[in-house]
């Protein structure tokens, strides 16, 4: 999986990744694939754990603890941003670690093989 990144959003600049275990809890909180959270955020047909699950998760997978991660949301939703402003932010998060191109970060130990012999 891909190495955290650092993204700008209304609460701040923080590290976020979505792991396989993020992922997978997120399709629990969501009951839907991850895909199909994305395109109900894109679609603005999404609900609220569509939302904070994947900004919340996305800041534990990026290093913060689970009780700072929910401040965090907790913070941003009351006293910042409305949950319609954050569909966009959930929507980034979960576009940048489902949908990456092979060239954005290659396999450890093939780019290099291939390197090497050609």
């Amino acid at each position: 999986m891909r190495n955290s990144e650092e993204i700008v959003w209304p609460g701040g600049m923080h590290n976020f990744r979505l792991g396989i275990g993020e992922l997978r809890a997120i399709e629990q909180r969501c009951d839907a694939g991850c895909f199909v959270v994305m395109m109900r955020l894109l679609s603005s047909q999404c609900k609220l754990d569509d939302v904070i699950s994947p900004i919340k998760l996305g800041l534990v997978g990026g290093g913060m603890s689970e009780k700072d991660a929910q401040k965090t949301v907790d913070h941003v939703l009351a006293d910042v941003a409305s949950p319609y402003t954050l569909t966009v932010t959930a929507a980034e998060i979960l576009r940048r670690f489902l949908m990456w191109d092979g060239e954005d970060q290659p396999a450890s130990g093939e780019a290099e093989a291939g390197r090497a012999t050609a």
